[in-house]
């Protein structure tokens, strides 16, 4: 899917540019960050949990300060919620491919320390503001997960099922024949 590695391209030249004025912004590049995540937990990517931590991890760590950081997560969770409702609106096509492009970016090659310093995978090193447990920024609970997936599986068929028992009314218009006999 050509979208994904356009996003992830986006990446790559953010990552490489030198010049804080050449730079998509830190919004921006959150928002990137979350609709290729988006797309991974679509595609339901082995690799997507990793990815979520690393993620997590810029945010924290590129933040300036922690209204940055804020908005940084707030753009990232829009991104990726944007990115799953849209692979969702075409029933999950392509999820092969995606999946494949997903599962073989180089972020995967960085190294998170257990400070929250990462050493991206061309060598960059990005130090937080403030130390931190890189730990503790995401825990993969496959249960909940999966508990969530039941939940919005319950609801989308519940919502299914009231429309179709939804009682249809037939709308009248009392004068339209009279109207319609003018014309």
């Amino acid at each position: 899917m050509k979208f994904l590695t356009i996003i992830v391209s986006a990446l790559v030249l953010y990552a490489q540019t030198a010049n804080a004025a050449d730079k998509i912004s830190y919004t921006e590049e959150m928002y990137a960050l979350g609709t290729v995540c988006g797309q991974g937990l679509a595609c339901k990517s082995q690799k997507y949990h990793q990815f979520e931590l690393l993620a997590r991890a810029l945010v924290v760590s590129k933040a300036a300060n922690d209204q940055m950081q804020q908005e940084g997560m707030q753009r990232y969770n829009a991104g990726k919620v944007d990115a799953f409702m849209a692979m969702e609106e075409r029933k999950f096509a392509d999820c092969d491919t995606v999946r494949e492009e997903f599962d073989n970016q180089k972020i995967f090659q960085s190294v998170l320390y257990s400070d929250g310093r990462i050493k991206l995978y061309d060598g960059t090193m990005i130090t937080p503001r403030h130390p931190y447990k890189a730990a503790e920024l995401y825990v993969k609970d496959r249960e909940a997960f999966i508990k969530a997936d039941a939940a919005y599986k319950k609801s989308v068929a519940l919502a299914k099922k009231n429309a179709q028992n939804a009682k249809q009314v037939p709308l009248y218009d009392a004068q339209y024949e009279s109207i319609a006999k003018q014309f």
